[in-house]
């Protein structure tokens, strides 16, 4: 009996600190406040479709303490999660303070919270005195869809002069409005790493697409992209994302391209070159290339930003909106500038410091 007893004893305590801990975590505590404000000032129930949020909870460090707890109150609380492509987690260094944002598609509304640094002091019983909003700093309702931002550019104007998502302004709008406007899953985990949406973001998922077209992975076990980062930009972040290609596991290698040699390359193909790719398959020790070219001049074109003369903050949001029907048609703005084949030693030329890749493979 006495052994049943202790028995039961430990059963219980390996189930009753899961709920204790719920209720005494503070950043769990926080990211379910957050998530209670957001549903008030946004009107929405647990789970709505037309719901998106974004914090940086998981990547900030507080108090030397991690914050991923956020992320669990806040999906308890709200029914927004990762796996429901409702979710992110935008990258941010680990020093920068804790954040949470909710948009509602439907409204073009947006909630912004900063934590209030005596809440991180607060025993239980003082928290749960609390109302929810005062755990919070900073909370802004304003809008975040950017047709209203660009009808009313005195709104607009406020918005980010006033820094009124915590100076995430051009962050958090530019993924709001292209996950309103039906942006996939991984295209967004692409943007949430790079920390923002940019055309440079855009670029690199276009180029994804097209090089999966026209030289696509046939053997699972054996191939990987290879990426010359030359000249370089935000592409990369989406290579690293979606193919895996880092620096560590040397399958990216970042250069910059002297600028003589840009403009002489755009001169000569009639676009700008926008890196090189290679198939390489690690058994055979050989791959197949292409040197690319990417026409945002077309882009800037097609979309009337060529002589821009709306507010300041607004070109880029109207083109990282704007590009996305071209990630259906790469095509339309990519093109291969040449295509080659690789083994070891040209490799080896291609990804080593110091050489110009262009002039490796007589580009130049």
């Amino acid at each position: 009996m006495k052994r049943m007893l202790i028995h039961l004893l430990v059963l219980s305590l390996l189930f009753l600190p899961i709920s204790a801990a719920a209720q005494d975590d503070i950043m769990y505590d926080l990211g379910s406040r957050a998530a209670e404000v957001g549903m008030d000032l946004l009107k929405f129930e647990p789970g709505a479709d037309n719901i998106l949020a974004l914090t940086n909870a998981g990547h900030a460090i507080v108090k030397g303490e991690t914050t991923e707890r956020a992320l669990s109150g806040l999906s308890d609380k709200s029914g927004l999660r990762n796996g429901d492509n409702n979710l992110f987690q935008v990258n941010r260094p680990e020093w920068k303070g804790l954040w949470f944002y909710f948009y509602n598609k439907e409204s073009g509304l947006a909630a912004y919270m900063e934590p209030d640094a005596a809440f991180y002091t607060m025993n239980e019983e003082e928290r749960a005195a609390l109302a929810a909003d005062k755990a919070f700093s900073q909370v802004t309702l304003m809008s975040a869809n950017l047709d209203t931002l660009l009808a009313n550019p005195n709104e607009g104007n406020t918005t980010f002069n006033k820094k009124k998502f915590g100076g995430n302004e051009f962050s958090l709008i530019g993924l709001s409005n292209v996950w309103a406007a039906g942006a996939s899953y991984d295209f967004m985990n692409a943007a949430a790493f790079h920390d923002h949406l940019c055309p440079g973001v855009t670029s690199g998922y276009m180029i994804i697409k097209y090089i999966q077209k026209v030289l696509p992975i046939t053997n699972q076990s054996a191939e990987t992209y290879i990426d010359i980062g030359c000249p370089n930009w935000c592409k990369e972040d989406a290579f690293q994302m979606i193919w895996d290609s880092t620096p560590g596991k040397n399958s990216m290698f970042v250069m910059a391209l002297n600028p003589d040699d840009e403009a002489a390359l755009k001169a000569k193909y009639g676009t700008r070159p926008a890196g090189i790719i290679i198939r390489w398959n690690d058994g055979a020790k050989k791959g197949k290339g292409v040197a690319l070219g990417f026409n945002f001049d077309q882009i800037s074109a097609e979309l009337g930003l060529v002589n821009w003369t709306g507010p300041s903050w607004a070109p880029k949001l109207v083109q990282d909106i704007g590009m996305i029907p071209y990630v259906d048609k790469p095509e339309s703005v990519i093109t291969t500038l040449k295509e080659f084949d690789v083994d070891e030693a040209n490799l080896t030329k291609l990804k080593t410091a110091g050489n110009n890749p262009y002039k490796i493979l007589g580009m130049l």
